[in-house]
């Protein structure tokens, strides 16, 4: 490692009693954002399409996100896309075996995309095609489960998407960013 490289590692870190690295700011070396605090935000309150539970913006990337439907929609809007940003979303314990109220994460436009896949009861796997632009967990195809998660990273110009769901047919994918049916 070069002397510019020592010289950068000691300014952002320091050393652990073990010896060992301990980093207090996060670093990207690709040009990519990420957050230098990972926090987690509970969210409850109502959400719609037109106007969501909870707008993001690149300053949030690396927060978890508690989503919390057992009493109302949640409707979350992913930021415009850019290099590197990160969501996590889990079910909050309150939604435990919700089956009337819907959390739905949307890009905000049908030509934003997200694509990837999740795993669904028993490890079955529901592919998120690369024109989806909406994900939502349908508690009316299957009741919510606490803890049931969803991530979002994305490349600069997509989302891609990984997550788990203890119901089968827990998710909805719509390629419309409003195109799954809020009850």
């Amino acid at each position: 490692m070069g002397r510019r490289a020592v010289n950068l590692l000691r300014r952002i870190g320091d050393f652990s009693q073990n010896g060992t690295r301990r980093f207090d700011k996060q670093v990207t070396f690709d040009g990519g954002i990420r957050s230098s605090t990972n926090s987690a935000v509970t969210i409850s309150n109502v959400g719609s399409y037109a106007t969501p539970s909870k707008t993001l913006v690149a300053a949030d990337s690396g927060k978890t996100f508690f989503l919390d439907c057992g009493t109302v929609n949640i409707c979350m809007q992913l930021p415009v896309p850019e290099r590197g940003l990160y969501f996590k979303f889990i079910l909050a314990t309150a939604s435990d075996n919700e089956a009337t109220k819907d959390c739905a994460i949307t890009t905000g436009s049908d030509s934003v995309d997200m694509g990837g896949h999740v795993l669904e009861a028993g490890g079955a796997p529901l592919e998120v095609t690369n024109a989806t632009s909406c994900i939502a967990w349908d508690t009316s195809d299957g009741a919510a489960t606490v803890g049931d998660w969803l991530d979002f990273h994305c490349d600069g110009t997509d989302w891609y998407v990984r997550g788990s769901a203890v119901t089968a047919s827990a998710f909805d994918i719509a390629d419309g960013a409003d195109g799954h049916t809020l009850p």
